[in-house]
């Protein structure tokens, strides 16, 4: 960044972010794509086929990418006041990356279930509930660099968990 450029700053590493180096909305955009990934396997119908479900996760997830990139791009833009620098486009871009790779273990499931001729409706069940894990690992993560502990560490993780379970309602209410 040079000295005379009045660039936004983004919010990349610090106290906030993890050891990676990840920023805040990388994180978010993880989770908001764990919670987009449970609600599509949990409004797919299962007549689809499990690899067509895979397909419509991954371009549901690239839209909401795009979507959310263009709504940033934008707005960056309209702070900025002036045209976005290569590198600022970029990092915009790169930080909602993390929305499309959510999907990447739930697919995988989905597919690997395809090859061995797992049933639809328990295969989505099962990426559901792999969904749900994630979406554990993640809401505990995030607490624990967040700096809560017991308790406050518990529920917050638990509230992300809710988020899986939700998805799981909503396909036992739809299906």
């Amino acid at each position: 960044m040079r000295a005379e450029d009045p660039r936004p700053r983004h919010a990349a590493a610090g106290p906030a972010a993890g050891e990676r180096g990840e920023s805040l909305k990388e994180r978010a955009a993880y989770l908001y794509g764990l919670v987009i990934t449970g609600s599509v396997l949990a409004s797919a119908p299962s007549e689809l086929g499990l690899v067509r479900v895979a397909i419509l996760l991954g371009g549901t997830l690239l839209v909401y990418w795009c979507a959310e990139s263009y709504a940033h791009l934008i707005a960056a833009r309209s702070v900025a006041r002036r045209p976005l620098y290569p590198d600022e486009r970029r990092h915009v871009l790169g930080e909602g990356l993390p929305l499309v790779a959510a999907c990447t273990a739930p697919v995988v499931v989905l597919l690997i279930e395809a090859v061995l001729r797992v049933p639809p409706n328990l295969a989505v069940d099962i990426a559901l509930l792999v969904n749900l894990a994630l979406l554990l690992l993640v809401g505990w993560r995030m607490s624990t660099d967040g700096g809560l502990t017991g308790r406050r560490r518990l529920g917050s993780t638990l509230v992300a968990g809710l988020l899986g379970v939700a998805m799981i309602g909503l396909k036992l209410a739809l299906h």
